[in-house]
């Protein structure tokens, strides 16, 4: 649990609380109007309260790798908020639609959940520059998703993708693009092709190995555990790919092999 003695310390402007068994953040957040970071990770967090609206100053909010299945419509009203981490909770399967207040958002991560769908709100973020929608169960993305004309980096790895709409070639600052390559039977060629200097990568799939275990928490937290792998190989691979300018637009075949 969070100490009562922390509700005397409403100056304090960030929260960074990982890696506890803390199950509910306290009603008494309301008090901290000069709130800007809430970092929570890797808890076991099961909702979020409805009181989380009163953050004006609000720009960062990490839930991710909690135990979250729905994130309330109050959390539209923090219009400041940037950056928005929901992943590895492995059931959110919808985000309201209060959520498309939020235009100042620029990064927004929703991997490893149960999503069907890029969200509705999520398309009309006009800010977003870094979409990671990746591990979920997408089957098609959005006609209209050349909408979101800021985007610079989207993140559909580990999907039911069987095809990309051609609409992706009309993102003008899209320079990232990750698929996983086992479903798809369909890629534009406009976006194999393109001359905007997008680089699109298509990762191989592998076939992971996994123990049978009649213990379903089990299961649960290695599933978890090769997600959080998983994104952290991620990152380190973006950001190799930010440090050679020189880089040619080509799609690329990785081969991934994890075991547990």
């Amino acid at each position: 649990e969070f100490p009562d003695t922390l509700k005397e310390q409403t100056y304090l402007k960030e929260w960074h609380v990982n890696n506890t068994l803390i199950q509910t953040i306290p009603a008494f957040i309301a008090l901290f109007q000069d709130l800007r970071v809430l970092e929570l990770s890797k808890n076991q967090i099961n909702h979020l309260p409805g009181e989380i609206d009163c953050f004006l100053k609000f720009d960062l909010l990490n839930v991710s790798f909690n135990n979250l299945k729905s994130v309330p419509p109050e959390l539209g009203d923090c219009e400041n908020l940037e950056k928005l981490d929901l992943s590895g909770n492995m059931e959110i399967t919808e985000l309201p639609f209060e959520l498309s207040n939020l235009k100042q958002v620029t990064v927004v991560d929703v991997s490893a959940n149960k999503f069907h769908s890029i969200p509705i709100c999520v398309l009309r973020m006009s800010n977003l520059q870094w979409l990671d929608i990746s591990s979920n169960n997408l089957k098609d993305l959005p006609e209209d998703i050349d909408r979101l004309d800021q985007l610079q980096t989207l993140l559909l790895q580990k999907n039911k993708l069987t095809y990309l709409p051609r609409a992706l070639v009309n993102m003008p600052k899209l320079s990232l693009l990750v698929v996983s390559g086992d479903d798809l039977v369909e890629i534009p060629t406009a976006v194999c092709e393109s001359t905007t200097g997008l680089k699109f990568i298509s990762l191989k799939d592998s076939p992971v190995e996994t123990i049978v275990c009649e213990d379903t928490e089990e299961i649960r937290e290695s599933e978890r555990e090769r997600e959080e792998f998983e994104k952290e190989f991620m990152k380190a691979y973006i950001e190799d790919l930010k440090e050679r300018d020189s880089t040619p637009s080509y799609t690329t075949k990785v081969l991934l092999s994890l075991q547990l």
